[in-house]
């Protein structure tokens, strides 16, 4: 009995600190077997994150590139035009007008898209171009504007630049400062009629048709911009919504009606060109309305043939009035004055050196990002 006490006494349960330290033992080995869990867990999700990081990089990367080939395609499509024509079709009737971005909102801004055809390397990649320029204080200056998307819409990216677009030339410098250039004789002017001075050009054109017409009174004041160019950049005005009234002001009208000129157009602060145009002048030059007032260069392509501006009333014009031919008279009550400003509308600004019958990047004005 006394034996068997014993023994019973020897096997007896574990004791309280027995206990607790099984007990922590097993909490430190749940804890570590979470943690373990935990850390291949975030290990896993870093380099999941590590690989979505990488490949939207990728998309990224991809995008950005199809929007710069897209803007380097638009300045070769700009050329491309213009090298067959110089007034180029981008900017012509029938072109796919877009909506102008925000801060391009008035009527003087041309807003037009275009499609680059699609990336052999980058097929997944959608791309357009947007050309932007201002219709009156730079028609030859494109803003090209070019984005790029995938298609499965995860990466988009916009990068932008200016280009010259030689669809205008330089203006002659300095200018002709004479309130009347013509390209032929003129009578003497009444004094009481016309102020200012008179350019005679060297040239004398005869009345009666001159096959050998050469303009040089148009080119000593619009330079080497050819009739089709002012054309051009007139319609274009035009179908924009530029007027007389709009804000801003048209500023370049081409005419080609022979009925009488009617409305006075310009001011001091925005003054126009105003070209009658040799259809115009098929029987004899528009005379201008009594009391019409027109600020700015007034042109008549009369084709050397003087007898096209006999006896012409041009109302009162503040500017300087140009004639492809001799002005044999004025009637009386034409009034002529010479103003500085009459080349404001026709002379942009081109950079000193430049190429002007090449399409050109604006130095600095490449830009990632929208505007």
């Amino acid at each position: 009995m006394t034996r068997l006490l014993a023994l019973s006494q020897t096997s007896s349960p574990l004791g309280p600190h027995e206990r607790q330290g099984g007990a922590i033992s097993l909490l430190v080995a749940i804890g570590l077997v979470l943690l373990a869990s935990l850390a291949s867990f975030y290990s896993a999700r870093s380099v999941l994150v590590d690989r979505l990081a990488s490949q939207n990089q990728t998309q990224a990367v991809q995008a950005r590139l199809a929007a710069e080939a897209a803007l380097a395609w638009g300045r070769a499509e700009m050329q491309r035009q213009h090298a067959s024509n110089r007034a180029p079709a981008v900017w012509g009737p029938g072109t796919s007008t877009a909506p102008c971005p925000s801060g391009f909102i008035t009527a003087r801004w041309q807003c037009v898209a275009l499609q680059p055809p699609a990336h052999t390397a980058l097929p997944e990649a959608v791309a357009q171009v947007l050309a932007v320029r201002d219709l009156i204080g730079s028609p030859h200056v494109a803003l090209l504007l070019a984005s790029a998307s995938l298609k499965d819409g995860t990466s988009r990216a916009q990068v932008q630049a200016q280009v010259f677009v030689p669809t205008l030339a330089p203006a002659p410098h300095p200018p002709n400062p004479a309130a009347v250039v013509l390209n032929g004789c003129a009578s003497v002017a009444d004094p009481a009629s016309t102020s200012g001075k008179t350019h005679t050009a060297s040239r004398v054109c005869p009345g009666g048709l001159n096959s050998a017409c050469t303009p040089s009174a148009w080119a000593s004041v619009l330079g080497d911009t050819t009739p089709e160019q002012i054309r051009a950049w007139s319609e274009a005005q035009e179908r924009n919504g530029l007027s007389a009234l709009s804000q801003p002001a048209r500023s370049v009208y081409w005419v080609d009606s022979p009925a009488t000129w009617s409305q006075s157009v310009g001011s001091p602060e925005a003054p126009v060109l105003l070209v009658f145009s040799g259809q115009a002048c098929s029987q004899r030059c528009p005379d201008m309305a009594a009391g019409v007032r027109v600020v700015g260069t007034v042109v008549l392509q009369t084709q050397c043939q003087d007898d096209k501006v006999r006896g012409w009333f041009a109302g009162h014009i503040v500017g300087q009035v140009v004639v492809e031919s001799g002005l044999p008279e004025l009637q009386s009550g034409s009034r002529i004055e010479a103003s500085e400003q009459a080349s404001a509308p026709y002379r942009m600004p081109w950079p000193e050196g430049m190429d002007t019958r090449q399409v050109q990047r604006v130095p600095g004005s490449w830009r990632d990002g929208g505007p």
